[in-house]
């Protein structure tokens, strides 16, 4: 059969009726949590990617996660609350590799820095 012929045959066929599954609320979602603590090399470090982190804290309520970031001295914490464990892991692994990105940043400014100020 030519593609013209299917093409046709589809055009005049009765559209299929889509079925929806019922969407569930996001009280009935079951909610995820995860605390995760992040040793740094020192205090400075754990500063500044503390303070690199906390305008990504900042969302809208629309969002299915919200994270908080706490330091305590060269330790970072960090508390991922979410909707369903999906949302959960895609947070936990954004802010994971926040931090990572900000370390590293941290470990290749440093020694400019330093060389700059005369320390």
């Amino acid at each position: 059969m030519s593609l013209l012929r299917k093409l046709r045959r589809r055009a005049n066929s009765k559209p299929r009726e889509k079925r929806r599954l019922p969407r569930k609320s996001r009280s009935e979602n079951a909610s995820a949590e995860i605390t995760i603590e992040i040793g740094l090399p020192s205090s400075k470090v754990a500063e500044t990617v503390y303070r690199s982190l906390l305008p990504e804290t900042k969302q809208p309520s629309g969002f299915r996660s919200h994270v908080s970031v706490k330091r305590r001295g060269r330790t970072l914490e960090l508390q991922i609350f979410a909707d369903d464990i999906v949302a959960l892991r895609a947070a936990s692994n954004t802010f994971l590799r926040f931090v990572t990105v900000a370390v590293k940043t941290v470990n290749v400014v440093a020694p400019f820095y330093r060389e700059r100020n005369g320390e």
